[in-house]
């Protein structure tokens, strides 16, 4: 028998995890030997995230509260993390398929941020 030992097991955390997209990349992530973080922005919800508890190697998969716009949620998620992997969203967005300022502010921001990031260095 051949059994793969893993050490010292990277970390990554994934924003997102357990959409559809995010569900796929959590279980590529579980499959490669990986510890597993996710987010959930409501952790009472669990019928979002249950799935992903019945992936191979799930027991490296651990689920956790994150409102990624709380800067101090982020960091303690991403403390110890190798690779983050940010596929979710930080609102939620309306019916309407107008492209009207509403949804670019909230697009836009993180980019603003940076760029005045940029300016201060």
């Amino acid at each position: 028998m051949n059994y793969k030992v893993i050490e010292n097991m990277k970390t990554v955390g994934i924003i997102g995890g357990s959409g559809f997209i995010g569900s796929h990349t959590t279980k590529k992530f579980l499959q490669e030997g990986f510890k597993v973080r996710v987010s959930a922005t409501d952790i009472s919800k669990t019928e979002k995230y249950e799935h992903l508890k019945d992936l191979p190697n799930a027991e490296n998969l651990k689920i956790l509260p994150l409102k990624v716009e709380n800067k101090n949620q982020l960091k303690d998620f991403t403390k110890g993390c190798e690779i983050v992997v940010h596929g979710g969203t930080p609102f939620q967005l309306d019916v309407q398929l107008s492209f009207n300022k509403t949804y670019i502010e909230p697009i836009d921001e993180p980019r603003n941020h940076v760029r005045k990031s940029n300016r201060n260095s």
